[in-house]
This record gives structure tokens, C-alpha cells and sequence, in this order.
């Protein structure tokens, strides 16, 4: 009994924390996933790093200017024969000298090679923001999912409160009776096992709600621990058209534009390869000065030179032993391979889109039904209830109207939350996620 008791507390004390916690909607909750989702920053520097990476600074169509300096200077002893014979000896020859220049490299024309890497680096880009755009979506659904998932888990605490509520009144009646010797001592036992059950099932739905809270915190990118309730309104869109969803996901679908932009980048990757079996031209200019002082044993005294020198390359690899053959022979393998992940990612698109579209409707049909069979189960568990009070009804017709009710409130909320997910999986699909 103090075991019964003591859960009986728990699953009092459980559902009022957090009284007075701020109220989410689902509009907030986007909002702020938008601000601190730690995947969503991650993807923005990504996207930073793409843009970065096609700024012309890293094609290669600058050229490249180089400077050079440098001196010297010797203090040498030398011993000179002159070519009669004659011999002289000088000490402390000093020499020196310095110089510098600057000059102008660029490549003039290297295949083509290096316009088709400019055009991938853009390409790039574009993946990137395709990237991005997949992981504010998937951010996005696992947003809606949990906080629909709080809310489920908030109206199923409500529901079974009452059922709780419920069993502890049956359990204190049949207490009162069984003194006056209408009920027995095994009509006191099962009524505090039904009382135990449902305490029980009210603390699993507590820990259940406070996980998926602790999820969605997570997911804005806030202190998990943060309290807070969501706003219970669903409200299905009635006008969805599977037809005009299908073609929204073949025009819109980000990760069918993710797979277009590999095939894209498949396609440049081929003409640089392709690239590789032209000549290659480049030029430079330079400007330079050097002084020489070469001292007393030197031939000349003082050498000094300027001037500017210009030169014209050609490179024309005519035979690397194969390598770019093969290079460009993987590229179109790999052209083909891109082909196919499209179609193959499509198929499997229309396939989801088949599933939640089935899901979606199903759920709907369930919320109808489910409707009216809690107005018969209500019915029904009033009317046991009002029997049992007179003792015309077992506590075991009591009981099964009671959970009657209960499972088809709960199924209600299920197939109201369900659709609403499902619903929101097919404006994923679709590219329509906001």
C-alpha cells in the first residue's frame, strides 16, 4: 500500500511541474530553430567556405607577381701569376654586390583547363546551397516533429490524468463499500491494480513527454533542460492533390537539385580531364637591376645592369603514358553513374511520396472514425459508470468501458498528430517546407 501511494504521489506531482512554463507555437519554434540550430550554422559556413573557394582569387586567371632582392659581400687574400710569370699577392680583397627584380607570370591558355575549374567552383557553390537547403529542411521536420510530438505527449498526460482520476475514485468507492459489505476484499484489490496501472502508465508518459521536450530544446540549440508547453491545435490542410504534389517533387525537390548539380559538376570534371591533351601557353615579363663592385683583382671594377626581359612559353605534353586517357574514360563512367542515382533517387522519392500519401489518408479516416467511436465509448463508460454506483455492474465491465474510452482518446490524438507529420513529410517531399 505505501508502494501504491507513494507512485500514486509521483503521478499527482509529475504532470503539474513546470505550471506557469512559457507557451510555444510551432511558428516559435521554427523560428527559433532558425537562429540556433547548431546543423544549420554548420551548413551557413559551409556555404561561406563555397563562396569563398569561387572568388577569382583561387581560378587562376590573375596572374602571379614576384619579387626577389639579395647581396653579397666577400673580404678574400688572392695570389695573382700573370701569364709572364710574374706573381703578386693581394690582401684584403673586398667584394660585393646586390640586385633585385620583379616579375609577371601568366598562363595564357592551358586547355581550357582553367575556365572549366572557375565553372565547377560556381557549380560548387550551388551544391553547397543545395546542401544547405536539404538540412533546413530535415532541421525543419525534426522541429515539427518533435514539438507535434510534445504536444501529443501533453494531451495524452491530460487524457490520462482523467483516467488516473478516474481509477482513484472507483478505488475510494469500493473502499466505502466494502466496509458496508457491498463490495469484497478483491473488489479493493482490483481497483488499486487498475489505480497502480494507470499511475504508472502517467509516469511513463511523463518521462516519454520530458524527452521529447529535452529533443526540441535540443534542436533550437538551447538548454535542453529549458521548461516550456506547446500549443495543441492541428489543423490539417484540406486541398493537398497527390497529382500536383508529385510534379512539385520533380520541379522542386532539393535533393533531386543536389544530384542535377553532381551530375553538373560530373560533366566539368570530364572537360577538365579532357583538357589535359592540349597545349598549355603562358608568358612573363620581369624587370631587374643588378650591381657587381668586384674590387682590385676583378676584371671589371664595377658591373652594373637594369633592363626588362619578356619570354613566351609553350608546353604540349604529347604522351603522358595514358594517365589522361583514363582520367577521362572515369569521368564519363562517372557522367553515368550520376544518371543513374537520378533516376534511382526519383523512383524512391515517388515511392515516400506514395507512402505518407497513403499515411496521410489513413489517418484522416481514423480521425473520423475515431471521432464518433468516442462519442460511443463516452456513452458507454457513463452509463457503466452510473451502473457500477448502483452496483448493477462489475468492476470489470467498469473497468474495460473505462479503458474503452481512454485507448480511443488516445488513438484520436494519435491519428491527429500522425496526419499532421505526415502531412508535413509530403510538403518535404514536395519542396514546399516552410
Amino acid at each position: 500500500m505505501k508502494q501504491l501511494l507513494t507512485i500514486l504521489t509521483l503521478s499527482v506531482w509529475i504532470p503539474f511541474v513546470g505550471i506557469s512554463q512559457e507557451t510555444m507555437s510551432v511558428e516559435d519554434a521554427i523560428a527559433i530553430a532558425m537562429k540556433h540550430n547548431y546543423d544549420i550554422k554548420l551548413a551557413d559556413n559551409s556555404l561561406l567556405q563555397a563562396e569563398n573557394n569561387k572568388s577569382i582569387y583561387n581560378t587562376g586567371f590573375l596572374p602571379t607577381v614576384t619579387a626577389s632582392a639579395n647581396g653579397k659581400y666577400s673580404n678574400s687574400d688572392a695570389v695573382i701569376t700573370t701569364q709572364t710569370g710574374q706573381e703578386n699577392t693581394i690582401n684584403g680583397i673586398e667584394t660585393k654586390g646586390y640586385g633585385g627584380s620583379v616579375g609577371l607570370n601568366y598562363i595564357l591558355y592551358n586547355g581550357g583547363s582553367r575556365k572549366f575549374q572557375y565553372d565547377k567552383l560556381k557549380i560548387m557553390y550551388d551544391l553547397s546551397d543545395a546542401q544547405k537547403q536539404i538540412q533546413i529542411e530535415n532541421t525543419l521536420i525534426d522541429v515539427y516533429t518533435n514539438f507535434y510530438n510534445v504536444a501529443r505527449g501533453q494531451e495524452q498526460k491530460a487524457t490520462l490524468i482523467e483516467a488516473f482520476g478516474i481509477s482513484k475514485e472507483r478505488l475510494e468507492r469500493v473502499t466505502v463499500q466494502q466496509q458496508y459489505g457491498k463490495k469484497t476484499q478483491l473488489d479493493i484489490l482490483n481497483a488499486k491494480v487498475d489505480a497502480n496501472r494507470d499511475s504508472i502508465n502517467l509516469l511513463n508518459a511523463g518521462v516519454a513527454l520530458e524527452n521529447n521536450r529535452r529533443n526540441l530544446n535540443f534542436l533550437l540549440g538551447r538548454e535542453i533542460n529549458t521548461s516550456f508547453e506547446t500549443s495543441k491545435e492541428v489543423v490539417l490542410e484540406e486541398n493537398l492533390s497527390y497529382t500536383v504534389l508529385l510534379g512539385q517533387l520533380k520541379s522542386n525537390n532539393n535533393s533531386l537539385k543536389q544530384i542535377e548539380i553532381n551530375k553538373t559538376i560530373s560533366q566539368q570534371d570530364l572537360s577538365i580531364n579532357q583538357a589535359g591533351w592540349l597545349p598549355s601557353v603562358s608568358t612573363s615579363i620581369s624587370y631587374g637591376l643588378n650591381y657587381s663592385d668586384n674590387g682590385p683583382a676583378g676584371f671589371l671594377a664595377v658591373q652594373q645592369t637594369t633592363g626588362l626581359n619578356s619570354g613566351l612559353n609553350l608546353s604540349w605534353t604529347v604522351f603522358d603514358g595514358g594517365s589522361t586517357k583514363v582520367r577521362v574514360q572515369n569521368a564519363k563512367i562517372n557522367l553515368k553513374t550520376q544518371e543513374l542515382n537520378k533516376q534511382k533517387l526519383q523512383l524512391n522519392l515517388e515511392n515516400q511520396l506514395a507512402k505518407f500519401w497513403a499515411e496521410y489518408n489513413t489517418q484522416k479516416a481514423i480521425i473520423e472514425n475515431e471521432k464518433i467511436n468516442i462519442e460511443i465509448s463516452n456513452q458507454n463508460f457513463l452509463k457503466s459508470k452510473e451502473l457500477f454506483n448502483l452496483g448493477r455492474a462489475t468492476s470489470l465491465d467498469f473497468r474495460q468501458a473505462q479503458l474503452n474510452l481512454v485507448n480511443t482518446k488516445l488513438n484520436l490524438l494519435n491519428a491527429k498528430y500522425n496526419a499532421k507529420i505526415a502531412e508535413l513529410q509530403l510538403k518535404k517531399f514536395a519542396g514546399l517546407l516552410k
